[in-house]
């Protein structure tokens, strides 16, 4: 494990228990492979993300990924239940809440990656909690940024 995962690994812990989520994940988006997907995840209940491919506009990733901005569901929003339905991770991880939120590069407004919060109860996110991963989410792509200068040496 590269240090730069570890130090990812142990930021993406903090969050989770600053925003009381069961699940955290996060998919960075500068693979040379095209394939994005779930790379650091916490609080899986199984391994299920593994296979799953993050697709534009499809399920509660795809939307904050085609808006480019941050989405959430819970049980405020009017189509809930179907909207839950379309989100590959939510249903696999068992989620009643989610979130996510698109992490842009410092040097340009690209997206360079996803982060994935959830909550298995039927609890919304506070507003406080929200606020804790909007603090965080420069720290998330800094990381991003450095492991890409990792991984191309």
């Amino acid at each position: 494990m590269a240090i730069g995962d570890a130090k990812m690994l142990i930021e993406l812990e903090l969050l989770r228990s600053l925003t009381s989520s069961d699940f955290i994940a996060l998919a960075p988006l500068q693979d040379h492979s095209g394939r994005v997907s779930w790379k650091y995840v916490l609080g899986n209940s199984n391994n299920r993300y593994q296979q799953m491919v993050i697709k534009i506009g499809v399920g509660l990733a795809g939307s904050a990924l085609r808006l480019g901005r941050w989405v959430k569901l819970d049980d405020t929003h009017p189509k809930f239940s179907q909207e839950r339905l379309q989100s590959p991770l939510m249903l696999a991880e068992q989620l009643q809440t989610a979130a996510v939120f698109p992490l842009m590069s410092n040097s340009s407004s690209q997206i360079t990656g996803l982060l994935f919060i959830g909550k298995r109860e039927q609890t919304r996110f506070e507003h406080y909690e929200l606020l804790a991963v909007h603090d965080k989410i420069d720290t998330f792509a800094s990381y991003l940024e450095e492991n890409k200068g990792e991984t191309a040496k």
